[in-house]
């Protein structure tokens, strides 16, 4: 069956890749594309990149949090490393080779499977909750408002619908503090490992780590409404539609499986949400900035990730040469009584 849904995933992407490259093909006038093309616009995809680039020690900082309240305290450094240097596996057929790097890094570090296997769980729960909270308050706050998010043409019913979906995804924060905990040891025991499962994680920090994520997605709304003013200067911006869409798009992208990096399925649904608004050549070329910052981004953190690893390395062996001497205190440290 899984294998059924990586192959179905798979097509999804093709076929929003192909999509997209139609509608640039056929939309953009590629002989008047140099307008947009000069410093202006070279500026702002630099200063989207950078601010993507802040994701990844944000969503360290994010599960560092977490993995303290399940009982695993954890230097900041390393995490940054480990998160930094995997990003680039998302861009891998299949969509999960960010997630088996990390996994390999993080026990080379020393972190328990279980409590690995439990933090990465509950991020990817929090983190589809962000995506929805704020696709859903960004939405709400923008010039169309919900209805271009939910496909409604009637307002009050898009605010019926997007009350209902938030008030069910508060409700699931509990749930999820109870469940990811039975099913971390359920995961863990059919690998063959052992222990008992993680603590389950505290509301507050489930939502200090909500709030993490939430900036993180502001930033790179950020960037995506300073690729806008870069390539259409003069045009109003609608930031809020801008980061609605793409969190909505983001949280599409990421739980396709077998799309790389959500390759195709994003920008198809980013395609529809801005094209109104924006229309079709311009959401097109701003479509086709947004992924080349994010891919920029993503080669930079690998970059600064690998030069952080030999640290990493440094810090995780003094860390264990320190546990050994207390395991084990050299002879005559003792007292005859």
């Amino acid at each position: 069956m899984s294998r059924w849904v990586r192959w179905l995933g798979s097509l999804l992407a093709i076929a929003g890749s192909a999509v997209f490259i139609g509608f640039v093909l056929r939309t953009l006038d590629f002989a008047s594309l140099r307008e947009h093309l000069n410093p202006r616009s070279f500026a702002a995809l630099g200063v989207a990149t950078l601010l993507y680039t802040l994701v990844m020690p944000l969503s360290a900082f994010a599960w560092q949090r977490i993995l303290a309240a399940l009982g695993h305290r954890e230097r900041l450094f390393p995490l940054v490393a480990i998160v930094s240097a995997t990003q680039v596996g998302k861009y891998l057929p299949g969509n999960v080779g960010h997630h088996v790097g990390r996994i390999g890094l993080s026990i080379a570090l020393g972190i328990p499977l279980a409590v690995l296997v439990a933090s990465m769980a509950y991020e990817v729960a929090l983190l589809l909750l962000a995506h929805l909270f704020i696709a859903l308050a960004s939405g709400a706050l923008s010039g169309p408002g919900l209805g271009v998010l939910l496909r409604l043409g009637d307002s009050d019913s898009a605010i019926v619908i997007a009350v209902a979906i938030a008030v069910l995804g508060l409700a699931a924060l509990p749930l999820l503090s109870r469940l990811l905990p039975w099913f971390t040891g359920l995961v863990v025991k059919r690998r063959g490992g052992s222990g008992t499962p993680p603590r389950p994680l505290p509301m507050a920090t489930m939502f200090e780590v909500l709030g993490l994520y939430a900036i993180a997605m502001l930033l790179t709304g950020g960037g995506l409404a300073a690729l806008s003013h870069g390539l259409f200067p003069g045009e109003p911006v609608d930031y809020a539609l801008l980061v609605a869409a793409f969190t909505l798009a983001w949280a599409v992208g990421f739980v396709t499986p077998g799309a790389p990096a959500g390759l195709g399925v994003r920008e198809g649904l980013l395609l529809l949400l801005l094209a109104h608004g924006l229309g079709t050549a311009n959401a097109t070329l701003l479509i086709l900035m947004l992924r080349i910052a994010t891919t920029l981004g993503d080669l930079l953190c690998f970059v600064a990730g690998l030069s952080m690893m030999p640290r990493t390395r440094a810090l995780r062996s003094k860390q264990a040469a320190s546990q050994a001497a207390t395991l084990d205190p050299p002879a005559g440290d003792g007292h005859l009584r």
